[in-house]
C-alpha cells in the first residue's frame, strides 16, 4: 500500500507540472503573433503536444486514484472481517466458560434456595 501511495504522489507531482506546461503553451499560442506563420506553428505544435501528454497522464492519474480507493476498501474489509473474528472468539470463549461453571450455579442456585427455605421456616 505504501508503495501505491509513493506512486500516486509521484504520478500527481508530474500532473500538476503537465498541468502548469499545458496552461503555459496555451498562454505562448494565444499570444503568438499571428503575422509570424512559423511562431504560430511552433507553439501549436507545442501545445499540441502538451495536450497528448496531459491527457495521458490525466487517465493515468485517474487510475492511481481508483486503485488506491479499491485497495482502501479492501484493507477496511479487511480490518472488519478481523473484527468479527475476533468478537466471535470472545464470546466463543465465554460461552464456553459458562458452560463449564453451569453445573456449580445450579448448584449454588439449589443451596441458596435451601438455606433461604430454612431460615424462612
Amino acid at each position: 500500500m505504501l508503495d501505491d501511495v509513493r506512486k500516486f504522489k509521484d504520478t500527481k507531482k508530474h500532473f500538476d507540472k503537465v498541468r502548469e506546461d499545458l496552461e503555459i503553451a496555451q498562454v505562448k499560442n494565444a499570444q503568438a503573433p499571428r503575422n509570424k506563420p512559423h511562431e504560430v506553428e511552433e507553439a501549436t505544435s507545442t501545445l499540441n503536444f502538451t495536450r497528448k501528454c496531459f491527457r495521458h497522464l490525466a487517465l493515468d492519474y485517474v487510475l492511481q486514484i481508483n486503485v488506491l480507493q479499491a485497495k482502501k476498501k479492501f484493507e477496511i474489509l479487511d480490518a472488519m472481517l478481523s473484527f468479527m473474528h475476533a468478537q466471535y472468539s470472545l464470546y466463543q470463549q465465554g460461552y464456553n466458560l459458562l458452560d463449564e461453571i453451569d453445573p456449580y450455579m445450579k448448584k449454588l442456585a439449589a443451596e441458596v434456595s435451601s438455606v433461604v427455605f430454612h431460615i424462612r421456616y
